[in-house]
């Protein structure tokens, strides 16, 4: 019965409307963590949504590591990068949400995103021995930039706003929003899960080739809690929380994943195998961040963005 197309089309308006609902909620619950924390916007979107946000990359990296394959790892932190620049910031760039995000936060993040893209630039270099460093402590490295961007980006606070009639926020207010977030991203990923096994079965009834399915509904199926996430910050006001998220998802990518990936894995990864994925990710990270230090994204940046993602997926997906 649940391979019914009608069944299947059900449960992809269930989750469709649940992403929306628990992307509602989470995003208040982080406006209610910036009013205790003093955190901006940009610091809130970078620190904590940022890691939620690549939890999945993290969980991908753990097994890709335990099943000797830290290649997976690799590919969906440099996948998902293009994506969220690509597409998650051209689409809210074409609604018109990003016209002035500008502010000195954001730039210095977009500097240290477009700084870190090179990375894997880098890893591409060290395989053809040019320069020899052993991948563990290249690891170290990301780690510690990891941590140190976090860091310095947490000290950029503002007084908290005193609430519950001018008195301090007691703990147990701060442990329900904390459970409420939590809860509500686990709903979030759940939904996104839902809605991509319900989009490829149906797929499957109307005679869609599976690769197609692997290649498209899939891959960007599993960053939806991205895009509503962000989508619900800008529609409620929190344009800098969104972009905060998309610098803080693709750092954290880079730095703590990766890092992990690189110390923990007892295998060289060939990096020479990810030389087609390279170009699109400095791309899009290039385009972003010259479109920040000059205000803003504007309808036609994110019409570049989104056809930036497109040439990806015809390039490298049909490689």
């Amino acid at each position: 019965m649940l391979e019914d197309p009608l069944v299947q089309l059900l449960i992809l308006i269930a989750s469709i409307v649940g992403l929306a609902a628990a992307s509602h909620f989470a995003i208040r619950s982080i406006e209610k963590l910036i009013e205790m924390t003093g955190l901006s916007d940009a610091s809130a979107g970078f620190i904590i949504l940022a890691v939620l946000t690549s939890t999945p990359e993290i969980v991908v990296a753990l097994f890709s590591i335990i099943q000797g394959n830290p290649a997976i790892s690799i590919g969906d932190i440099l996948g998902s990068n293009v994506f969220n620049i690509g597409m998650v910031l051209g689409i809210l760039g074409v609604i018109g949400y990003l016209k002035t995000c500008w502010n000195d936060l954001v730039v210095e993040l977009t500097d240290m995103l477009f700084i870190t893209a090179l990375i894997p630039l880098l890893l591409v270099i060290n395989e053809y021995h040019i320069v020899d460093i052993p991948s563990p402590f290249i690891g170290i490295i990301l780690l510690a930039t990891f941590l140190i961007n976090t860091y310095l980006v947490a000290r950029k606070r503002t007084p908290p706003v005193d609430l519950s009639d001018g008195k301090a926020m007691i703990n147990g207010k701060r442990i329900v929003v904390i459970a409420t977030l939590l809860a509500s991203f686990a709903i979030v990923v759940l939904s996104a899960r839902l809605t991509v096994y319900s989009a490829s079965n149906i797929s499957v009834a109307l005679g869609v080739p599976p690769i197609l399915i692997g290649a498209k509904i899939v891959a960007i199926g599993t960053s939806l809690p991205e895009l509503t996430l962000d989508l619900t910050a800008v529609k409620r006001g929190r344009v800098q929380l969104a972009v905060g998220d998309i610098i803080g998802s693709n750092l954290t990518n880079l730095t703590l994943v990766l890092g992990l990936v690189l110390l923990t894995s007892p295998f060289q990864v060939d990096m020479t195998i990810f030389i087609e994925i390279l170009p699109f990710l400095l791309m899009t990270t290039v385009i972003f961040w010259r479109f920040i230090i000059r205000g803003g994204i504007s309808k036609t940046g994110g019409a570049v963005l989104i056809l930036t993602y497109i040439l990806f997926q015809v390039l490298v997906i049909t490689i």
